[in-house]
């Protein structure tokens, strides 16, 4: 399978939140990171089917997924930021509901429900209304009805958001699995999520896509410009107008920090090798959130 994106385009009234979006896709894992407004949820829904491009394309193996219709939805499974449930569904009544929507027989229904509960650690809780789910729990149930149609494509808006590490870990290992035949594209603003699992990583920035890679690759860019370095709590504010400031951590009555900087930017300063959050750091000038780091 080849998902061709070509000049892809949104815009709401005067804001433009995609603008030329041009890349190629196929199977594997792809990490899609920007920070808040970068038009990431927005990339989604067009390619979910459920939003209108203001200009330009998205192609199946060269068809256009507009004349596809009910045959590329058939290819989808999406899971969107914000899933809605009924509360007085049970999960395994909640699943027989959608497969029916997606037009799983009955028959074929049941074996796949029961596989996809036990993947995402819900066996136990089959029976029990999603009303007394916890966040993370209704998060993975999102994510067992957005594979109950073998999705050749599979779409995961923040996906692991509510979910412990442990969950986490199981989740990746999940993707990581079931990625062989088919293009996973995870948004996420946890960059942990895919440092070990993308194949390609896309960093989008106001709405324009601005590196697209291995990690691999994208992390030789900082190879010589990442450092560590102990300081005084005074001296932070001038390190900060100078260079891009990440992980703080206070040892005693200093500070050791983290500094993406051309140039070492104090004598006692050590090199260190680069991470993906630093790469974050260097294209959007803001720090991780403390569930990244």
């Amino acid at each position: 399978m080849k998902l061709t994106i070509k000049d892809l385009t949104r815009t709401y009234k005067n804001k433009l939140a995609l603008n030329n979006l041009s890349t190629e896709l196929t199977p594997g894992v792809y990490g899609l990171i920007g920070p808040n407004g970068a038009g990431k949820t927005t990339l989604m829904r067009m390619l979910a089917h459920v939003l209108r491009p203001s200009r330009g394309s998205i192609l199946v193996n060269g068809e256009n997924i507009q004349s596809m219709n009910e045959r590329y939805r058939a290819l989808i499974g999406y899971l969107p930021q914000d899933c809605g449930f009924y509360g007085y569904f049970t999960a395994h009544r909640f699943l027989h509901y959608m497969a029916a929507l997606k037009g799983i027989p009955k028959r074929e229904a049941g074996p796949i429900i029961d596989r996809l509960l036990d993947k995402v650690n819900l066996a136990e809780h089959r029976r029990h209304k999603i009303k007394t789910f916890s966040g993370g729990m209704k998060r993975r149930l999102g994510i067992a009805q957005a594979l109950l149609n073998d999705p050749q494509l599979l779409i995961l808006d923040e996906p692991t958001a509510g979910l412990d590490p442990k969950e986490r870990v199981r989740f990746r290992n999940l993707l990581s699995a079931i990625s062989g035949e088919r293009i996973v594209i995870l948004s996420t603003h946890i960059i942990s999520d895919i440092e070990y699992i993308a194949k390609e990583v896309l960093l989008l920035k106001q709405g324009e896509l601005v590196r697209q890679d291995t990690p691999a690759a994208i992390l030789t860019e900082l190879s010589d410009k990442v450092w560590t370095m102990t300081i005084p709590p005074e001296l932070l504010p001038q390190l900060e107008q100078q260079h891009i400031v990440g992980n703080l951590h206070r040892t005693g009555s200093e500070l050791e920090v983290r500094v993406i900087a051309d140039e070492r930017p104090a004598p006692h300063a050590v090199l260190q090798p680069p991470r993906l959050e630093d790469i974050y750091l260097y294209y959007f000038g803001e720090p991780a959130s403390e569930e990244e780091l």
